[in-house]
C-alpha cells in the first residue's frame, strides 16, 4: 500500500504520489515499428522552455556523466525510471532494454541540446516505444530542473539550497512525463481533468517540509502551468522522428498530448493559485549550542564547517537571528561549537553543565555515539548513557529545546550494524522525555547515506548539506511548535493544546483507485486509529495501525485488503463509530433525512477478506436534520457515540446513545436538547473530537475568525473542553481553551482528529483529499 517517503527534498529516489498514474496499462504495440534508417535526434532549445542557455549549458556535462557512470543510454534511461519510483516502473519493463549507446551534446550555436541515438543500435520495435517515452520525459524532467534552477538562482536563493529542491523536482517529473506519454502511444489518455489530476498529484508528492512550503510551492504557483504548457509546445515538435519511428497513429497520439498540455494552462493554474510557502517561524533570539564530536566540529567537509556553515546560511536566509555559541571553533562562521573530536557520550556529558551556564543557549543540537559504538565501548549501554546526557542538558535549562539526531552511517560494517541498533534506541530515549513533556525532538539522518561519506566515519560536503537541511527541517518544525525560548516562534499546528509532536507523513496513500475518502478510526479495538479509504460505492479497504516506524517517515499499515463490500449507499454518507462500546468502530449509513442504519463490527474472517459485520438495521430514525448535518461522538464518556445535530449556526442538539432496544429496531436515544448554543460561526466548521483525553469529545472550531469560508476555510482550532451537562438541563458546560492551534497551511476541510498512539488524546491529522496522503502531529497535552 505504502512506500517509505523518506524525505523528498533531500533524495534522489523521491516517492511519486500519482494516484491515477497506477492505472497505467502494460503497452501493447500499436504497429510494428519500422527499424530506423537514420539517427534519432531530439533536441531541446533555451527557448523552448525559456531558460537561460547558460543554465543548459551547465546540465549537459551532468546528463553526460550519468550516460558515463552507467556505460550507456540504456541503462542511463532505466536508471531515470527507478529513481522516479513511480507506478510507471512496473509498465516500463526495463528489464528487456539493452543498454544500448547515445550520446548528449550542447547544440553547435550554444543554446540548445541534442539526443543522439545511432540508428544502429535500433535493432527491434517491442520495446523502443518504452525507451521513447522514457527519454522524453527524461529530457522534460532536466528541462523543468532548469526551469527551477533559474528562477530561484534569480530571487536570490541560497546556491545550496537549489539542487535539494530543483533535483527532486527532476525526478517527479520524470516520473509524471513517462507515464503520460506512455498513456499517449497506448491511446488512452482520458479527460485533461484526468491528466491534470496526474501532474497535480505527483508535484504534491513533493509536499512536506520547510523546502516545499519555503519554495516549491510558491515556484509551482508562478511557474507550473507556463512550464507544463511549454513542454506540450516541445512534444508536439517531437513529431516528425516518431511518425518516422513508429508511424502517423502513435505520432498522432503524441501531437494529441502536446495540445492537452498546452490547454492545461488554466487548469493547473486553477489548481495552483492557492498554493504559496509559509514561514518557520524562526524570527529572533536563537541561540544555537552545537554539541558533540568530530561530526560536530565538521571532519571530512572540505572548509571544515561541517554541517554548521550551511544551517547557518539557511537560518539567515529565512529571517531568523541565530547565534552560534560554544567553546570550540572551526570552519568559516558561524564558527563556535561545542564539537570535541574523539569524544564519547561519557565525555561529552563532563563539560555540558559548565557549556550549558556558560553560554546559555535555547536550543541543542546533539550528534553523539559514533565514537561508543566505532570503538565498542559498551554499545549496549549507549541509549541509556544518551538518556543520561538528555536528561542533564534539560536538568540545567527546563526550557531548553533539544535537537538530537540519529547517528550517520559508518563504512566499517561492524561499527554500521551497532549504528543501526543504536539509533533505533534513540526514539524511545527521546520519545519517553517528550512524553514527559520535555521540548526534545529526533532528528531521523537516515538521507544521509554511505555515498555521502569522506571516510569510514565522517561525513563528505554532500552528507554535510543533508544534515543541515535535516536540522533545519527540525529547527522550523520546533519554531512552529512556539518550543524555543525568546526566539518569536509560532503556535501554529505544531503546537495544538500545549504541545502537538510532529510526525511528518505517516501515510503516503493509497494511489490505486482511489476514488473515495480517507477517513481514521480504531477497527481492531486496539485504541489506535487505523487507515480507511471509503469509497464511492460504500466499500471498504483497511489497513491497521502499526506504529511509527524506528527509522521515522510512514508508521507500519497492515494491508487488509477490502473490509466491507458496501451496502448500496453513497460513500460520503458512510461513518465509522463505536456504537456499542466494544472499542470497535462500526460501519453506519446516514440517509438523506437523518436517519441511520448500522453494521456492528464483528472483526476479521478468519479466511481475510470482508470482515464481519452484524446488520442492526435502522437504528435511528432522523430528527428532521439533513445527512450533513448529522455527527457523532461520545458526549458522556461512556464509550458509545452519541447522536448530533449540528445546525447552520453551530449550535448543536444531541441525543445520548442507550443502546439498542430489545425488541430491535431503534436504538434508545436519550433527547438533551441544545447542548451547545453556537460560537458564531459555520456549522460546517464544527467538530467533534476528545482533545484533552478525558474520553468525553470536546467542541472544536475549524478556521480563524476572519475568514470567512467561503471557498473553505484554514486549519487552525480553537477548543471549548466538554465539562458535561448542567444540573439545570439545556447547555452543557463547555470550558473555553483558545487558539490551540495556528494551522499548517492547508485548507481546514482536510483536516481530520484521531487518536493514532492510543494515548486516548485525538492527534491532528492533514489528509489529502486527493491522495490520502496524511501528516501527523501526536497531541501531548
Amino acid at each position: 500500500m505504502y512506500k517509505t517517503s523518506g524525505l523528498a527534498f533531500i533524495s534522489r529516489h523521491v516517492p511519486i504520489v500519482v494516484m491515477a498514474i497506477i492505472m497505467v496499462v502494460c503497452l501493447a504495440p500499436v504497429t510494428p515499428a519500422r527499424a530506423a534508417a537514420r539517427d534519432v535526434t531530439i533536441t531541446l532549445s533555451a527557448s523552448d522552455l525559456g531558460v537561460n542557455p547558460a543554465v543548459l549549458r551547465d546540465i549537459v556535462p551532468e546528463m553526460q556523466a550519468e550516460i558515463t557512470e552507467h556505460g550507456g543510454l540504456g541503462d542511463t534511461l532505466k536508471q531515470a525510471i527507478a529513481d522516479s519510483q513511480s507506478p510507471v516502473s512496473i509498465t516500463v519493463d526495463t528489464s528487456v532494454w539493452p543498454n544500448f549507446s547515445g550520446t548528449v551534446n550542447v547544440t553547435p550555436d550554444g543554446a540548445g541540446l541534442v539526443l543522439t541515438i545511432p540508428a544502429a543500435e535500433i535493432t527491434t520495435s517491442g520495446f523502443w516505444q518504452q525507451v521513447a517515452a522514457t527519454a522524453i520525459a527524461w529530457i522534460v524532467g532536466y528541462g523543468l530542473r532548469m526551469l527551477c534552477i533559474g528562477s530561484l538562482t534569480a530571487s536570490g536563493v541560497l546556491a545550496a539550497t537549489i539542487p535539494l529542491v530543483c533535483t527532486p523536482l527532476q525526478t517527479t517529473v520524470t516520473g509524471i512525463m513517462a507515464a503520460l506519454v506512455t498513456h499517449a502511444f497506448a491511446g488512452d489518455l482520458g479527460t485533461p481533468e484526468a491528466t491534470r489530476d496526474i501532474i497535480i498529484a505527483g508535484i504534491l508528492g513533493l509536499a512536506g517540509g520547510f523546502l516545499w512550503e519555503k519554495y516549491l510551492a510558491p515556484w509551482a504557483k508562478a511557474n507550473l502551468a507556463d512550464a507544463i504548457k511549454r513542454a506540450g509546445i516541445w512534444i508536439r515538435s517531437q513529431v516528425p522522428w516518431l511518425d518516422s519511428w513508429f508511424g502517423g497513429v502513435v505520432a498522432g497520439r503524441v501531437e494529441q498530448l502536446g495540445w492537452r498540455f498546452q490547454e492545461l494552462e488554466n487548469l493547473i493554474a486553477e489548481e495552483t493559485a492557492a498554493w504559496a510557502g509559509v514561514t518557520s517561524n524562526l524570527q529572533r533570539n536563537v541561540r544555537i549550542m552545537a554539541l558533540g564530536d568530530s561530526i560536530t566540529y565538521g571532519a571530512g567537509s572540505s572548509n571544515g564547517g561541517g554541517y554548521r556553515s550551511t544551517l547557518g546560511d539557511m537560518l539567515r536566509e529565512d529571517g531568523a537571528t541565530a547565534t552560534f555559541v560554544g567553546s570550540q571553533h572551526s570552519g568559516p562562521a558561524p564558527d563556535a561549537h561545542e564539537g570535541h573530536s574523539g569524544w564519547t557520550i561519557s565525555q561529552i556529558a563532563g563539560i555540558t553543565d559548565a557549556a550549558m551556564a556558560t553560554y546559555a543557549p535555547n536550543v541543542v543540537l546533539l550528534h553523539i555515539g559514533t565514537n561508543d559504538l566505532n570503538n565498542n565501548d559498551d554499545p549496549d549501554g549507549a541509549p541509556a548513557r544518551l538518556g543520561s546526557l538528555i536528561d542533564q542538558i534539560f536538568r540545567a535549562d527546563p526550557n531548553v529545546t533539544l535537537l538530537v539526531s540519529t547517528i550517520v552511517p559508518s563504512n566499517w560494517g561492524a561499527t554500521q550494524a551497532r549504528i543501526l541498533r543504536f539509533n533505533e534506541a534513540i526514539r524511545s530515549e527521546t520519545g519517553s522525555r517528550w512524553a514527559a513533556g520535555k521540548h526534545v525532538y529526533m532528528v531521523n539522518m537516515s538521507p544521509v547515506t554511505l555515498t555521502d561519506l569522506a571516510d569510514l566515519l565522517h561525513p563528505n560536503d554532500s552528507g554535510y548539506l543533508k544534515m543541515a537541511a535535516l536540522f533545519y527541517r527540525g529547527l522550523v518544525d520546533v519554531g512552529r511548535a512556539g518550543w524555543i525560548a525568546g526566539s518569536g516562534g509560532g503556535t501554529s499546528a505544531a503546537g495544538p493544546v500545549k504541545g502537538w509532536f510532529p510526525q511528518g507523513t505517516i501515510a503516503s496513500g493509497t494511489f490505486a483507485e482511489f476514488n473515495g475518502r480517507v477517513v481514521y478510526a480504531d477497527i481492531n479495538g486496539d485504541r489506535k486509529a487505523d487507515y480507511l479509504e471509503i469509497n464511492d460505492d460504500s466499500s471498504v479497504r483497511a489497513w491497521l495501525n502499526g506504529g511509527a516506524k524506528p527509522g521515522g517517515g510512514d508508521w507500519y499499515w497492515w494491508p487488509q485488503g477490502t473490509i466491507a463490500g458496501g451496502v448500496g449507499a453513497i460513500g460520503i454518507h458512510v461513518h465509522f463509530t463505536d456504537i456499542n462500546a466494544d472499542g470497535r468502530a462500526d460501519y453506519l449509513v446516514v440517509g438523506y433525512d437523518g436517519s441511520v442504519q448500522a453494521w456492528l463490527n464483528g472483526g476479521p474472517k478468519p479466511g481475510g477478506g470482508d470482515w464481519y459485520w452484524w446488520p442492526q438495521g435502522t437504528i435511528a430514525g432522523g430528527v428532521g436534520a439533513s445527512a450533513s448535518h448529522v455527527q457523532f461522538a461520545d458526549l458522556d464518556g461512556d464509550g458509545r457515540a452519541d447522536y448530533l445535530k449540528v445546525n447552520d449556526d453551530s449550535s448543536v442538539q444531541a441525543w445520548l446513545n442507550g443502546g439498542p432496544k430489545p425488541s430491535g429496531g431503534d436504538w434508545y436515544w436519550w433527547p438533551q436538547g441544545t447542548v451547545a448554543g453556537g460560537v458564531g460561526a459555520p456549522g460546517s466548521r464544527i467538530r467533534f473530537a476528545p482533545l484533552y483525553g478525558t474520553r468525553s469529545a470536546d467542541y472544536v472550531r475549524m478556521g480563524g475568525l476572519s475568514d470567512p469560508g467561503a471557498a473553505g476555510y484554514d486549519s487552525s482550532v480553537q477548543v471549548w473542553q466538554n465539562g458535561g451537562p448542567k444540573p439545570s438541563g439545556g447547555d452543557w458546560y463547555w470550558i473555553p481553551g483558545g487558539q490551540v492551534a495556528g494551522g499548517v497551511g492547508v485548507d481546514g476541510r482536510q483536516i481530520q482528529f484521531a487518536d493514532l498512539d492510543g494515548d486516548g488524546r485525538a492527534d491532528y491529522l492533514d489528509v489529502d483529499p486527493r491522495t490520502g496522503a496524511t501528516r501527523a502531529w501526536t497531541n501531548f497535552g
